[in-house]
Formats: C-alpha cells, structure tokens, sequence
C-alpha cells in the first residue's frame, strides 16, 4: 500500500482527481467537477487524503448549514437559537481501492475536530449528514451519529451533537 497524506485542503493543480473510484459516479463527478467550483464561490471546502503522487483517495466536502430548529430532535433543538447553527458534512468518498482500511474514520475524524475548532470560534451545535443508503446510515451510527427521526427505519438525515465528539474522537480502550 503506498504512502497517503493527512487530509489536506484539495488544491487542483496538486491533487489529481481523474483517477478517483468510489464506486458511486455521482460522488465521482461532483469530486471532478463541483469541488473547484465550490470552493471558488465558497459554496463548500473539499478536504482530500491523497498518496505521495497527489492521487486523491478519498475526500469530504463541508459547509455551513443551519437546521430549523422546529424540525430538530429535542436534543438538537434544546436551547439553540432558530435556525441551529451546523457544520454539514456534505459528501465523503473512499477510493475502492483503499477502503477497509480506516480512510473514511480518519477523514471523518478530520471534519468531525474541524466541527469542534468552529465552535471554539463561532457556534456549531452539530454536525450533519445525509447519508446514501442504509448501509451508509449504520457507518454514521458507529461513529455517534443519531438520525433525525428514529421511528423511522429508512431515515438517512443524522446528526451528531458537538459536544458529543469528543465521544467519537477517543481511541476505543
């Protein structure tokens, strides 16, 4: 397995995107042709994991977001202004042939002490994802994650309190 890079800011002309595989074509093409965009009309930032030659193997794109706390779980609602100020964790992509080996929890953690920095800074209650699929949805639920609704089964609107990251982040003993 070759040498991957902490996650990093993705810069176009260091990072090559052509290459990317997630197995999923509409996080592909967002990676190859969105991520740039976005970031130019500071829609979103794209942080990469990249191996020593600039290949992207996996990234995350975030963004500010604010949930209406009227369609908030009471947890998430409790005491925060309307809207609830959050970090949305709007996609996040693994290479097939890196996956199995930790990429997307080290990414994730990545966004996730990202999460905490901006509420030192500027207030961010949670974290948000929607997740692809069901599967995707049990990934999330492993790393603390909650969905909106849990009465409902196919739920793939999650969330994760701020100060429940530090939860996530701890090494498992």
């Amino acid at each position: 397995m070759t040498e991957l890079h902490r996650p990093a800011p993705l810069d176009l002309r260091r990072h090559d995107r052509g290459q990317f595989d997630s197995g999923e074509t509409v996080l592909d093409e967002w990676l190859r042709h969105h991520a740039g965009p976005n970031r130019r009309r500071d829609t979103s930032a794209t942080w990469v994991i990249a191996d020593a030659d600039g290949l992207v193997v996996a990234y995350a794109s975030i963004a500010m977001t604010g949930i209406d706390r009227s369609a908030a779980p009471d947890a998430l609602a409790k005491g925060a202004p309307d809207p609830v100020p959050a970090l949305l964790l709007g996609r996040l992509a693994v290479d097939r042939r890196y996956t199995g080996i930790g990429v997307s929890t080290a990414l994730a953690a990545h966004v996730l002490a990202t999460a905490v920095e901006l509420n030192e800074k500027a207030a961010c209650r949670a974290v948000v994802v929607s997740a692809l699929s069901v599967h995707a949805r049990t990934w999330w639920e492993r790393l603390g994650f909650s969905p909106f609704d849990p009465d409902e089964p196919d739920q793939l609107d999650l969330y994760l309190l701020t100060s429940h990251i530090h939860t996530t982040l701890q090494p498992p003993r």
